[in-house]
């Protein structure tokens, strides 16, 4: 675990190069998250074929059997978040890895069948290993990298996840269900045999382990051999003491304090609607006069320009997410945050005041004309609001819980499985597949109220974490106790 030291010039320095290595190591889980995520929504629907012409029959309504498939993966998400932090309590961060690893390679395996029966069992499997690789990932990212490069580290995570949903999505168009499945499946097996070489948490090696010598070989193989890490020992050793000797109102306030800050992030992620609408990318971009067959296009042509437009925003998003890599350090979290949230909310706003002007029905019932230019404007606010997302609400969430939350308590799963059930909520109850987000004027109102309220909460509730180590985010509400270390050296 990296903690702050003295600067001298007997001293030999953390190297940040293992540091950074091991975490982009553990940052390709993103891409097994990401290649899931995709298949579950309304990626699959994008590809001409299947092999079996029956399902692809039934695949072509909007509320068919992919919309309760899609129950089953978030559901699923819930689920493998909220049971991690008791297994990882058992078995350690690096064999729980390999473990959600494992359940989303057998959701593979049993979807390469092409046999359309285990799609259920196989959504949920993709469920429980994505929502314990989301969760895990990230806290195991931020207890081995140093404070100064913690942000950059965990934001290429969620590059990651960006590029595995943009893999997919690309990928569909050139090749079947079947072949897709295929190299997907690639995936979860490369990030097995990585997490095989990677080192067990320093926390976990400390608080699960109890061994003081595993623990400091763990600090070792993350800073260099050469590190000196009795006093990073001696630093792990005051920061978990000082949650345990907690007792009464104090222990409370803390946990309260805590537990406030993750509700608020990992709801308000969901309820503003980017990663809803980004599951139902496919209804949503493919609504729009540009592309539908109600403007007279072919499904060919349809299914071309959706996919085009898909592709492009998804690419994007992985660039956004290099760019944040960089900026989450120089302008700090809240920040980024709050410039995300803005950005929605105007995108969203803008959507709302185009419809003022121009009635739905002008968009959808009638032909592109060459002089009808502002059809063009609903579908790039929506790519503006999904890329918006993608610099602060999208990465940056999974950062600050990360450094707030004890994971080694149980409202830490019980946090993260909360905010995958609201997304479970505003994918599958609250979004409607046939409303479009541009046509739907109550489901737009409700994000940009979310988007308004974010702001708020960000900037009077959220503690800026930028260049603090783990164990300085809470000092505040730490050091008021006069926790002294009694436990024998």
């Amino acid at each position: 675990m990296a903690f702050p030291t003295t600067n001298t010039d007997e001293k030999v320095l953390p190297q940040r190069f293992p540091q950074f290595s091991y975490s982009i190591l553990a940052g390709l889980s993103g891409v097994v998250i990401g290649t899931a995520f995709a298949w579950n929504s309304a990626a699959t629907r994008l590809t001409p074929t299947y092999g079996n012409n029956d399902c692809t029959v039934n695949r072509n309504t909007d509320s068919g059997w992919y919309v309760d498939a899609a129950a089953c993966y978030f559901l699923g998400t819930s689920v493998g978040g909220l049971i991690l932090g008791p297994v990882m309590r058992m078995i350690g961060y690096r064999w729980s890895m390999i473990a959600c690893d494992v359940i989303v390679l057998i959701g593979w395996l049993l979807l390469s069948q092409v046999d359309w029966a285990p799609v259920w069992v196989t959504r949920l499997a993709h469920g429980i290993g994505s929502g314990g690789l989301g969760l895990l990932t990230p806290t195991y990212i931020a207890h081995i990298t140093d404070f100064r490069i913690r942000g950059r580290a965990l934001v290429f995570h969620h590059a990651f996840v960006c590029f595995g949903v943009f893999y997919a999505h690309a990928l569909s168009a050139i090749v079947t269900d079947a072949q897709l499945t295929g190299i997907c499946m690639v995936w979860p097996v490369i990030h097995i045999f990585v997490s095989s070489f990677l080192p067990e948490s320093p926390l976990y090696a400390y608080t699960g382990c109890d061994n003081a010598e595993k623990t400091k070989s763990a600090m070792r193989q993350i800073n260099g051999t050469d590190y000196d890490v009795n006093m990073d020992y001696e630093e792990l050793e005051r920061y978990v003491f000082e949650y345990e000797c907690m007792i009464g109102e104090k222990k409370c306030r803390l946990i309260r304090k805590i537990v406030a800050i993750g509700v608020k992030l990992v709801v308000l992620q969901h309820t503003c609607g980017a990663s809803a609408a980004i599951f139902h990318a496919k209804s949503v971009i493919g609504g729009f006069g540009l592309t539908t067959e109600v403007a007279g296009y072919s499904d060919e042509r349809v299914y071309a320009n959706t996919q085009t437009i898909i592709t492009i925003v998804f690419a994007a998003q992985v660039l956004l997410c290099l760019i944040t890599v960089e900026l989450v350090e120089f302008l700090g979290r809240k920040f980024m945050l709050n410039a995300s949230a803005i950005g929605m909310g105007l995108c969203l706003t803008s959507m709302m005041l185009y419809q003022s002007f121009f009635p739905t029905t002008d968009i959808c019932t009638s032909a592109v004309e060459s002089n009808e230019w502002h059809k063009y404007v609903p579908i790039i606010l929506v790519c503006i609001y999904l890329c918006s997302y993608s610099i602060g609400w999208g990465p940056i969430v999974a950062l600050i819980y990360a450094e707030v939350v004890y994971f080694n308590k149980w409202y830490s799963s019980l946090i993260y499985a909360s905010g995958q059930f609201v997304l479970f909520l505003v994918a599958y109850v609250f979004f409607d597949a046939k409303a479009l987000l541009g046509f739907n004027k109550y489901v737009i109102w409700t994000y940009i109220a979310s988007c308004v309220f974010s702001i708020m909460s960000v900037y009077f509730c959220v503690p800026e974490t930028r260049a603090l180590p783990l164990n300085r985010v809470l000092h505040r509400q730490l050091s008021s106790n006069y926790c002294t270390i009694t436990r024998n050296q």
